[in-house]
């Protein structure tokens, strides 16, 4: 077999720039190995559009950060995304712009958004595709412009018909429940059902931290490369903490595959060696594959009910969720200052999916508590 049919693709996961990223030697030349390099570009270009209606925070980053990213190497991006769409349609297609519209995967109207993007290296068909779970930005019949959503109606026999097209099919997903883990079993679910649509592989980011890797019927399951790269604050340990994929491609096939372990130290990503990556990503393996992965699911679920969503049902009609004095004088502001019901809380809540299957899965188990 010549040379000349073999490839590197790299993929990374969420990256929000507010600073202008450098590499460590390890990491420089596992990119320059590559073909192709993407990432999750998670926020459109700050100074763009007007902020939309919706909860949570609204994220943006430096308008350099696509000549950043370009200099560095990262010649695929990933749009489809839970907060591409914070600041309006005009935000996200200026920023699809300033990356350069043949890079980006995943945004557009309907039918842009949910195409294929095809690319020939020495006579190899790839296909690319992306995807994000429901959410204020998606294309779920709410808007005409926004990225395209993994659940709508027509995403099956899409991907049946591009695998068709494509030598090998890649999609990407922007899903999951945040800060945790381990994927929750209603996204492994959906995941299978695109491999057994015809996609050759899924590569998944947005809960934040790294989550583990299984093949279902050949095929590997990302289900969370983390964050790459993203200034934004938190606490949370692992939050600086990533993975990068490393696929080989050789005749048509995948080859092998190889998870980097990568840390950002300030605006450097260090990449850890072969010894720290493969222990790090077998204890969040063993944990996927463990017996009790459901029940620790389920336990998971119950302390988000607790912490946090038993809240957002109740912040809508100005309710409590529990008591103190900070939260009953706020909730007397409230009633007195704010007695509209936050429509888009609701839709928070019952629409996303990661949410929704959450909380159905808590409330069941706080029942059985009963």
């Amino acid at each position: 077999m010549s040379e000349s049919t073999k490839h590197k693709f790299i993929f990374v996961g969420d990256v929000v720039l507010q600073s202008q990223p450098h590499f460590d030697a390890g990491m420089q030349a596992l990119m320059a190995a590559a073909q192709i390099r993407g990432c999750n570009f998670e926020a459109p270009l700050q100074g763009l559009g007007q902020p939309i209606r919706k909860t949570g925070p609204h994220v943006a980053q430096r308008p350099e950060a696509p000549l950043w990213l370009k200099e560095l190497g990262f010649n695929l991006y990933n749009l489809a995304n839970n907060h591409i769409f914070d600041y309006g349609a005009d935000a996200m297609y200026k920023t699809e712009e300033a990356i350069g519209i043949e890079h980006v995967i995943g945004i557009s109207n309907d039918d842009a958004a949910y195409g294929m993007t095809l690319k020939h290296l020495d006579g190899v068909k790839y296909g690319f595709l992306a995807y994000g779970e429901n959410g204020y930005g998606a294309l779920n019949g709410d808007r005409m412009d926004g990225h395209a959503w993994v659940n709508a109606p027509q995403v099956n026999q899409q991907i049946n018909n591009y695998s068709k097209e494509a030598d090998i099919l890649i999609v990407q997903v922007h899903a999951g429940v945040e800060l945790l883990n381990v994927p929750i079993p209603e996204w492994r679910q959906r995941y299978r059902e695109l491999i057994d649509q015809g996609a050759d592989m899924v590569i998944a980011h947005h809960p934040h931290i790294v989550q583990g890797v299984e093949e279902y019927k050949g095929k590997p399951i990302f289900y969370s490369l983390g964050n790459f790269y993203f200034d934004y604050p938190s606490n949370h340990p692992a939050w600086n903490t990533g993975a990068v994929l490393e696929l080989d491609f050789a005749d048509k096939a995948l080859q092998g595959y190889q998870i980097h372990i990568v840390q950002k130290e300030k605006d450097l990503i260090k990449l850890q060696d072969r010894t720290f990556s493969d222990n790090y990503m077998q204890v969040l393996n063993d944990l996927l594959n463990s017996p009790d992965y459901e029940a620790y699911v389920d336990s998971k679920a119950v302390e988000e009910w607790e912490k946090h969503h038993a809240a957002y049902y109740a912040k809508p009609f100005n309710g409590l969720a529990s008591y103190s004095l900070t939260k009953l004088l706020k909730h007397a502001k409230r009633t007195l200052f704010n007695r509209q019901i936050d429509y888009n809380m609701i839709w928070h809540n019952m629409f996303i999916e990661s949410n929704k299957w959450l909380v159905e899965r808590a409330i069941r188990n706080k029942m059985k508590q009963q």
